[in-house]
């Protein structure tokens, strides 16, 4: 790639003294245009994306507690139970994804004798 040499007219002169100077700018090389910019590393990237996911959730868990309000809703221990058996259900099972192996997470199947 050729070398372009990039000048800009000089600007007016206020004062008889002032005296400008003309830089010239490089062209920029291959190596310092990019498209992208560098990826973070996978831990940096995992921190990122589940500190942002946790926050949704316990915005979310924010909104729940407040269905808690008796002056405003009405429920029994039933529902209650119910609606955190499911919640713990999700939990459990997002977090054997993290916890299990590859083949754990396929659920391969093996015959028994």
């Amino acid at each position: 790639m050729d070398s372009l040499k990039v000048a800009s007219a000089p600007a007016p002169t206020v004062g008889a003294d002032t005296v400008q100077e003309v830089q010239e700018i490089p062209a920029p090389t291959v190596d310092t245009v990019t498209t992208k910019q560098a990826q973070p590393d996978k831990s940096a990237r995992f921190k990122e994306k589940a500190e942002n996911q946790a926050s949704k959730v316990m915005a979310e868990l924010e909104k729940l507690q407040k269905l808690s309000n008796r002056k405003y809703y009405t429920y029994n221990s039933e529902q209650v139970n119910e609606l955190f058996e499911a919640i713990q259900t999700a939990l459990d099972e997002t977090k054997v994804t993290f916890t299990a192996t590859n083949a754990e997470k396929k659920k391969l199947f093996t015959f028994s004798a």
